[in-house]
């Protein structure tokens, strides 16, 4: 099966969603994912002609989180991918170049195909936020297969900002994509401030969505801030903190951001340095009109579902608390699929939903203008 040729558009926001229950359960005691499955990217391996899942795994040991990124792959090319096969932690051809636990993956994508891996010369991607003592960074490793082996590159794409900056304490929740007729990668992160950000008042050490650029032949990312900061309506549900966000094209021109953050504030970090992203976790949507989409970002002013709402048969099953990284995959006949993990921290499953309405719109033959700046 070829998918790589159609092109994908939403005609609007997805609003009509199915839950199909878990999509990828936790691994045994004492296993690489044995205490969280979450933060899933899901790209079409052409070469394994499957699906390829990269989700972030974690296990505890000694009472410390273990952090890795692991994959899965679709055992069917079925419309209902829920039956996933562990491949186990992914391998690095160079893994002392990472600065700590890796974990979050991101595959670079093409942005006018959702889920299509990106190549450029011949080598596919991997973006990952990386501990380095108590802070994260973005690194990325290249592989010229998806199921690796992967070889980083030692010096961050993505480093700290400056001490009063609002990425000075944590880089993190990567998204990137290969804007081909540019010449350009386009990386979205999460950035957290070490600092109160004055221009944040309600929520001066939330974190914010930013977006960067780089060259394909260069080693670090230019910044160009932030794009969706906390909101200063205190009842907004991006008030508090806001996560990184995966894009697609609008239809009818611009482009949906799905993304996910709380209407909490974090406290200071001299209070609680390990607690940035204080529940409630809710998914929901944005869009920007603007071509090159680095600017004009508007969250809507409701989640997919806030926590309070979600039904009693989901919580049975262990949904609530927080519901992580979003993540949309657009099947070979325009299905779409939502990815998400939930429950108590650090026990998190990963779970699925799918869009019940006629909101993709396929165009195999369709030729994409070049994006304008």
């Amino acid at each position: 099966m070829d998918i790589s040729s159609s092109s994908f558009s939403l005609r609007h926001k997805p609003i009509d969603w199915k839950r199909l229950g878990i999509a990828l359960e936790r691994g045994e005691p004492g296993s690489y994912d044995s205490s969280v499955t979450g933060d899933p990217c899901i790209v079409w391996d052409a070469e394994y002609e499957c699906y390829r899942m990269f989700y972030f795994a974690q296990r505890h040991e000694n009472g410390a989180e273990v952090n890795s990124n692991a994959h899965a792959i679709a055992s069917s090319d079925d419309e209902l991918p829920t039956n996933w096969r562990k491949l186990g932690p992914i391998t690095y051809e160079n893994p002392e170049h990472l600065l700590g636990d890796a974990h979050k993956p991101w595959i670079l994508m093409d942005p006018f195909r959702p889920n299509i891996p990106a190549q450029i010369e011949g080598h596919f991607w991997l973006f990952m936020a990386v501990w380095h003592g108590s802070t994260k960074r973005i690194q990325v490793a290249k592989s010229s297969s998806l199921n690796g082996r992967w070889h980083v590159q030692a010096e961050p794409v993505i480093d700290l900002g400056a001490e009063h900056e609002f990425d000075s304490y944590h880089n993190d929740t990567v998204t990137a994509y290969w804007f081909a007729d540019r010449n350009d990668i386009l990386i979205f992160y999460k950035g957290y401030p070490a600092q109160p950000q004055i221009d944040q008042p309600y929520s001066p050490f939330g974190s914010s969505s930013a977006v960067a650029v780089m060259k394909p032949d260069g080693l670090k990312a230019q910044k160009l801030g932030k794009i969706i900061p906390p909101s200063d309506d205190v009842s907004h549900w991006l008030a508090g903190w806001i996560g990184g966000i995966q894009i697609f094209p609008a239809e009818k021109g611009g482009w949906y951001g799905l993304l996910n953050g709380s209407p909490t504030p974090p406290a200071s970090i001299e209070d609680e340095p390990n607690m940035r992203e204080p529940a409630p976790s809710q998914g929901g949507w944005a869009y920007t009109a603007e071509a090159w989409p680095i600017s004009g970002w508007k969250p809507e002013s409701e989640p997919i579902e806030r926590i309070e709402n979600i039904p009693a048969a989901a919580q049975k099953n262990g949904e609530g608390v927080n519901i992580w990284r979003h993540h949309a995959m657009v099947s070979a006949i325009g299905n779409l699929f939502l990815f998400y993990n939930t429950g108590s921290y650090g026990q998190e499953r990963m779970f699925v939903r799918q869009c019940l309405s006629n909101d993709v719109a396929i165009d195999a033959n369709l030729t994409i203008d070049p994006v304008e700046s």
